[in-house]
């Protein structure tokens, strides 16, 4: 996995409220998302360089028209409800998430985009996310395989009754898959042939096996797989803080701690996660033991506006 292509896909794009859904689209919404969480919901990125995240390597005009097709499904709207914005609640939202794509023609090598504020800090607050890896989706070459390797990793661990421990599924009727394809078919024999050309593509991909039946009583299709295995992963009292970093600011980092001192602690702290689940001092080579991690913990949470994650500019749980 390269930690450097993570993103941190909310849940409301995962689950399909995107329309029209065409290959394109999908990978343009993880690569601006990515881009998002790297540099806010503005921002200037060379047309080569989105090409590179969407797994594009030419840069041909039938790229750049792929692109500009991907951009005009983006801007189609997305429904959003009961979240906050600027102190106000909203019942309901119809938004696009991108707002705006922008060449001009002094700099026409660069693309501008502006993704919806109001659409962003309402997925902000619906704080569930699914984690991908750039590098894997987009090696996808089809929406099939794409769509269900992200209904994989979404559902991937989930636990259900009346099934084995070691296994999960996930179920969805015709017309939900239609809506997370963008197809129209009407015919369980037209998705299932569609199903498997996904589920083919995923496993010379990625290795993973997953299956697909129909439940004739419940009308859906149930996609079932291996949950992966439970293992303690972090070995420290503050699990959840040490998860949030391993997951949110990748392998290293720094964090710049203003009136911080204490006999472990002073100033600049360069933390780094081991495989094990550890934090590591990088300055001082210093293991965080327990007392060290719950003192961290409890002055993140106490004194957040002080902290800077030079990472991404930003540190926000």
């Amino acid at each position: 996995m390269d930690l450097n292509l993570l993103v941190h896909k909310n849940n409301a794009l995962t689950d399909g409220n995107i329309p029209d859904r065409k290959l394109v689209a999908n990978k343009l919404v993880n690569a601006l998302y990515y881009k998002y969480e790297q540099e806010g919901d503005t921002f200037k990125i060379a047309i080569n360089d989105l090409a590179a995240l969407l797994g594009m390597t030419s840069n041909s005009g039938k790229t750049k028209q792929m692109i500009s097709d991907g951009i005009k499904i983006l801007q189609q709207p997305i429904e959003l409800r009961n979240f906050e914005y600027k102190g106000r609640g909203i019942k309901w939202l119809s938004a696009p998430f991108l707002s705006e794509a922008t060449i001009y023609t002094d700099d026409k090598n660069y693309i501008e985009i502006k993704l919806s504020d109001k659409l962003l800090q309402g997925l902000k607050q619906k704080k569930h996310y699914t984690t991908i890896d750039l590098s894997v989706s987009n090696q996808f070459k089809t929406k099939y395989g794409l769509v269900i390797y992200e209904i994989y990793l979404r559902y991937k661990n989930a636990k259900r009754e009346e099934i084995p421990l070691e296994l999960t599924y996930q179920d969805f009727s015709l017309d939900e898959l239609n809506n997370k394809f963008g197809t129209g078919y009407k015919f369980i024999s037209q998705m299932e042939r569609s199903i498997n050309r996904g589920l083919n593509e995923i496993k010379k991909i990625t290795g993973k096996e997953i299956t697909v039946n129909w439940l004739d009583i419940d009308k859906k299709f149930r996609f079932t797989w291996e949950r992966e295995k439970e293992t303690e992963r972090f070995m420290t009292d503050e699990l959840a803080f040490i998860k949030y970093i391993r997951t949110q600011y990748f392998n290293e980092f720094l964090l710049e701690i203003e009136n911080y001192r204490t006999k472990k602690f002073t100033g600049k702290i360069a933390l780094q996660c081991t495989e094990e689940g550890y934090l590591i001092d990088m300055l001082g080579n210093v293991k965080f033991g327990k007392a060290e991690a719950k003192q961290l913990w409890n002055y993140l949470f106490t004194h957040q506006n002080q902290i800077m994650a030079l990472k991404q500019k930003r540190f926000d749980f």
